[in-house]
């Protein structure tokens, strides 16, 4: 049955495909199949407008591919004009009219390859508006002559509007308010038991949230009187220029005097060098003033009776004004400055919005000769629009647009350039170079100057972007140089000729062929090798043509080498280092393209070795003590104390290091008590122990008086006394003691039972009961309410990249078992997020007589997004095998907290060791020398290397920093995890989301939009870089963590590539830290851009 509605469906459409082609209708089809499918998102929405603001009505598909789109109003199409015109899929409005824009907007999408269309739903702008103009009028009675004393009087105030409006009615200026004779009903005002003391002028205020209307077509009540003087010539409301003059014209018949009032004073004006009051009852007004703006009233007196009521008609001063041109005076939106570029040919429409004036702004356009412009011809206006059609070449120039009112002239202009199309004489011709030679390529065009028409260059068909310092790009006569080409600059070359109104038109192909130079990728760098080792010294080149690489040691013969020393194509190994090995050593590679060499030092060390190893030592307060620690190396080591892991936490008056590493304190306090660490380090590396200082009672160290008895009765019951005393609370503490083992032993026993429950849960999923597709996750239990235990599939983690559990990973997790009871904890490195972090001496995880420190990580958090890292860690290093990446040795997961074992190195993490390299660094004992350029550079190669090896396997580090890489005394990096986020390195971390992240390592998607990936990784790889050459300074200390979350956001953090860095370097740098992730390179391409950095290496 759906098989058969489907073919009725399909034969459906086909049917009206072909309607479409034979009528040439516009078909609006609801349905479509396969290719052709897609639907409207967003919609059109309708949208609440204020008169004259901008609005976009946007309109999109699901599947734009071959969709074109246009806009009907009221089922007309809507064609593009300076005001109202189509951007991509939306309709833009720069200036919502009223009277043009009301209706139903449809957006129509057309499969061109179908011809079928699809007709959006309708929207509606809602235009809040209020008219310019506001009128009184009478409503009732009929006509003037029909009012009379007495009598009713209904005016009603006639404006323009959307929105719900407000309004104030007023008498001779004054506002108006309810009594028992006047009533307000919406736009209407209601006057009962009219009189002569009525008359005067009323106007009317319109009032909305858009704007306020005062009314300029006033009603002027008259009614008759025998006795009151009686109106002739009304004053008028005037309009005046500052420093004008203006009349008010006002007669009145039977009037004994007339007065003028301004605004509300109450003294009459009289005559002076401005205001001059004529016989006829007009007033003058002369040099206006702003102050003179507002309401006068002429008041007639009259000459029948004193009784009768004055007669009061008011009109108002308005000062006349124009506003100069706004910053965007043209639509669409054109800066006066900007040059507009129009295709010869084509039409040209622009808009000179009028600006405020009063009285009302007349507009005018003059030509580049400075002629009026008429609203005919092919160059003509259309009220403020100039339209030029057809544009020509003799078109090119300045248009101005004017606007005038009595209060003056502003005037605003417009260069518009007629263009022509270009085109592409001569294309780029290709080359072939050596690295680090210049490169030109030039493209020959006809067309407009510069900048109408801009020349850009295309790479491998991708736009090329200058590089400073490195690339220049000459838009006006199309010349692309690169300074110093390097390996990566090959490939193929285009020239794109850009004149606006016109498609691009681009070159032929132009092939850059780059011929690798001969060079070291790294250099070799200077190294420390430990007596009676076995090692290795790299020395790696790389040219067009394969190179020999050999080694030389300074003062000895080539190819002469010890039975120890085997030198392979580069590769020189020590099987077994001697003293006489130390020296210089010269790597020279040689090929066809000639003959380069690097020297390197070899130093020989001895490891600091213990011959004296402290042990936990008991003290008595108030007495001296010693702790020992003696070591041996070459050089020979020296020794450096630190309490509870800090630093000279010494009082020096009672504690002295003695020559030969024994601590020595001279009277000990009971605050002295705590954890003491002895390191001893030399070039060759570092050895360390810690030991416990405990602190006694002085009451019980007494040699003078041991084993004597006492000599009286007294002392004897005394001493019986406390012997019960202690007795009795030794029986008590033993039996809370014997308690607290019961309970326990109990609950160990009742743990373990629940925990062989849920092994054998897991065992039995691991063994087949369930698909090999269905993801399973391991199960813990978790307490009730009740004291009773429930499983739960949400506890632990599940693999990172969605991997199940199986036979297979089961079995590599328990060949890396390893006991816990054969770690022995050294010291607290710090906490992360999944617990503590900690060194320990294993004996026995690579080989049963070998006991080495390794790192340990415990979980020991109930967090569930924590239990997930932990577990991607631990499958991620169990995957990896690289000589940069640290080993996984062994876990331990028998109960909890679960543990993974992991290499660390003698040297520690490469960030202390940085730090110790800084000569603002004030800790005692032997400091390393900083590390020179070759020796970053070696470094940076091994990080990118080990990245690129872990990115290949699919997987992403997202904590990549020195205080995670770890460094070994022959400068070889491991990629570690520590992340120690909670105290050690807190300050390196902020909490965002309820998530713990570094900050300032990673870029923004991976902060904002917790999008880790590969590339953030590049970036946080650059931050590496710049670590290594500032010797771990923090990334913007200047800056606190909301500043930089706010750069972030906002896509302004700029990085500066470090001092002293290679340019090559810094330009990859500076393209590691972009801001999209696509322009970022690969881990594959850092390493190959790290092998093509080269320093001065030679002799």
């Amino acid at each position: 049955m759906a098989i058969r509605v489907l073919s009725y469906l399909k034969m459906d459409t086909i049917l009206k495909r072909f309607l479409c082609f034979v009528t040439g209708l516009l078909c609006v089809v609801p349905l479509t199949l396969g290719q052709d499918s897609y639907y409207f998102q967003p919609h059109p929405q309708d949208k609440d407008v204020r008169k004259g603001q901008s609005v976009t009505l946007e309109c999109g598909v699901s599947n734009s591919k071959h969709v074109i789109f246009y806009w009907t109003l009221n089922g007309d199409p809507v064609s593009n004009t300076s005001r109202r015109y189509q951007d991509g899929s939306n309709l833009h409005i720069t200036r919502v009219d009223p009277s043009k824009d009301i209706g139903e907007f449809k957006c129509i999408a057309t499969n061109v390859t179908t011809g079928i269309s699809l007709a959006s739903q309708g929207a509606q702008l809602n235009i809040l508006w209020i008219g310019d103009q506001a009128r009184v009028v009478l409503q009732s009675p009929d006509t003037p002559e029909e009012l009379a004393e007495k009598g009713e009087m209904v005016l009603r105030c006639k404006v323009e509007g959307s929105s719900e409006v407000r309004f104030e009615w007023f008498h001779n200026g004054l506002r108006m308010f309810r009594n028992e004779r006047i009533s307000f009903r919406n736009k209407r005002l209601q006057v009962a038991s009219l009189s002569p003391a009525d008359n005067g002028i009323y106007s009317c205020r319109a009032v909305s949230e858009v704007g306020v209307v005062d009314s300029t077509d006033n009603f002027a009540l008259m009614l008759p009187s025998d006795t009151a003087a009686r109106i002739q010539v009304l004053p008028k409301d005037t309009i005046a220029v500052k420093n004008g003059s203006a009349i008010f014209n006002c007669v009145f018949e039977n009037a004994a005097a007339v007065e003028w009032y301004a605004q509300t004073s109450d003294v009459p004006l009289t005559n002076n060098s401005r205001f001059t009051i004529f016989p006829n009852g007009s007033l003058s007004i002369t040099r206006i003033l702003n102050s003179d703006e507002g309401i006068y009233k002429c008041v007639g007196i009259s000459d029948i009776s004193k009784e009768a009521p004055q007669q009061i008609y008011a009109a108002r001063l308005r000062l006349a004004y124009i506003e100069p041109f706004g910053g965007n005076p043209f639509e669409p939106l054109i800066s006066p400055d900007e040059l507009k570029v129009v295709a010869l040919g084509s039409q040209f429409e622009v808009t000179c919005v009028k600006p405020a004036g009063r009285p009302k702004v007349k507009v005018w356009w003059e030509d580049p000769s400075g002629h009026i412009i008429s609203d005919t011809g092919r160059i003509r206006v259309d009220d403020s629009q100039l339209i030029v059609d057809g544009a020509k070449k003799t078109d090119t120039g300045n248009y101005t647009c004017n606007a005038e009112n009595i209060a003056g002239q502003e005037r605003t202009s417009l260069y518009f350039y007629v263009a022509s199309a270009p085109t592409i004489t001569e294309s780029p011709a290709g080359l072939v170079t050596e690295e680090g030679e210049s490169a030109i390529f030039t493209c020959e065009f006809n067309g407009s100057p510069y900048p109408v028409t801009l020349v850009r260059w295309l790479k491998d068909t991708k736009p090329y972007r200058e590089k400073a310092g490195y690339s220049n790009v000459f838009p006006h006569n199309g010349t692309l140089l690169i300074h110093k080409v390097v390996m990566s600059d090959a490939g193929d070359y285009m020239c794109e000729v850009v004149t606006s109104g016109f498609p691009p038109v681009k070159s032929e192909k132009a092939k850059l062929v780059v011929k690798e130079q001969l060079k070291f990728v790294p250099p070799p760098v200077s190294t420390r090798l430990e007596l009676g080792s076995v090692a290795k010294v790299y020395c790696k080149a790389r040219g067009s043509s394969p190179p020999v690489v050999r080694w030389k040691k300074v003062g000895q013969p080539f190819f002469d080498w010890p039975p120890h020393i085997q030198d392979d194509n580069g590769t020189l190994t020590f099987k077994g280092v001697a003293n006489d090995d130390a020296g210089k050593y010269i790597c020279v590679a040689t090929s066809s393209q000639g003959i380069i060499n690097a020297t390197i030092n070899i130093d020989v060390v001895v490891m600091p070795k213990f011959i004296v190893e402290p042990v936990d030592t008991q003290a008595y307060e108030g007495y001296s003590t010693m702790l020992h620690c003696q070591a041996m190396g070459d050089p020979m080591p020296a020794v450096q104390w630190d309490k509870n892991n800090i630093m000279d936490n010494f009082d020096p008056k009672r504690f002295h290091v003695m020559e030969n590493g024994t601590l020595y304190v001279s009277e000990v306090h009971m605050e002295d008590e705590g954890n003491y660490g002895c390191t001893v380090g030399n070039s060759g590396g570092f050895k360390r122990a810690e030991v416990n200082l405990n602190v006694k009672s002085a009451e019980y160290y007494s040699p003078s008086n041991a084993g004597r008895g006492f000599e009286s009765g007294e002392e004897n019951t005394m001493s019986k006394t406390v012997g019960v005393t202690l007795g009795a609370a030794g029986l008590y503490m033993g039996l809370v003691i014997g308690l607290m083992v019961f309970c326990r032993m109990r609950r160990a026993r009742k743990k373990a039972r629940l925990l062989a429950e849920a092994t054998a849960e897991v065992a039995k999923s691991e063994n087949g009961t369930l698909p090999n597709d269905t993801e399973m996750n391991p199960i813990v239990t978790k307490p009730l309410k009740d004291g009773s235990t429930t499983k739960s599939d949400n506890e632990a983690p599940s693999h990172s990249s969605g991997s199940h559990y199986s036979k297979k990973s089961r079995s590599s997790y328990d060949k890396a078992h390893f006991p816990r009871q054969e770690l022995q904890t050294m010291m607290l490195l710090g906490h992360g997020d999944y617990g503590e972090v900690f060194l320990a001496k294993a004996k026995g995880i690579i080989d049963p007589d070998t006991e080495i420190i390794v790192m340990v990580k415990a979980l020991q958090t109930r967090d569930e997004n924590a239990h997930f890292e932990f577990k991607r860690e631990m499958d991620m290093l169990n995957k990896l095998r690289h000589e940069n990446i640290t080993k996984l040795y062994g876990i331990c997961r028998e109960t909890e907290p679960f543990l993974f074992i992991t290499e660390y190195s003698d040297w520690g993490d490469l960030k202390q060791f940085l730090l110790a390299t800084r000569r603002d660094n004030t800790r005692k004992g032997p400091k390393p020398p900083p590390l020179n350029v070759p020796q970053i550079l070696g470094v940076c190669h091994q990080i990118a290397t080990g990245m690129e090896y872990l990115a290949n396997q699919r997987f992403t580090h997202k904590d990549l920093a020195t205080r995670n890489c770890l460094v070994t005394s022959r400068l070889n990096i491991k990629i570690s995890f520590p992340s120690l986020s909670r105290d050690t390195y807190a300050e390196e971390y902020f909490l965002y989301r309820n998530r713990t992240l570094p900050l300032r390592w990673a870029p923004a998607e991976a902060i904002l939009e917790d999008e880790w990936s590969t590339k953030s990784d590049v970036w946080s790889f650059a931050v590496i870089a710049w670590e290594l050459f500032t010797q771990a300074e923090m990334p913007f200390a200047e800056h606190s963590n909301e500043t930089i979350l706010r750069l972030l956001n906002s896509s302004e953090l700029r990085w500066k590539p470090p001092v002293g860095a290679p340019s090559v370097l810094c330009s990859l740098l500076l393209t590691c830290w972009s801001i999209s992730a696509r322009d970022r390179p690969t881990f594959t391409d850092v390493v190959h851009k790290l092998g093509q950095v080269t320093v001065d290496s030679h002799l």
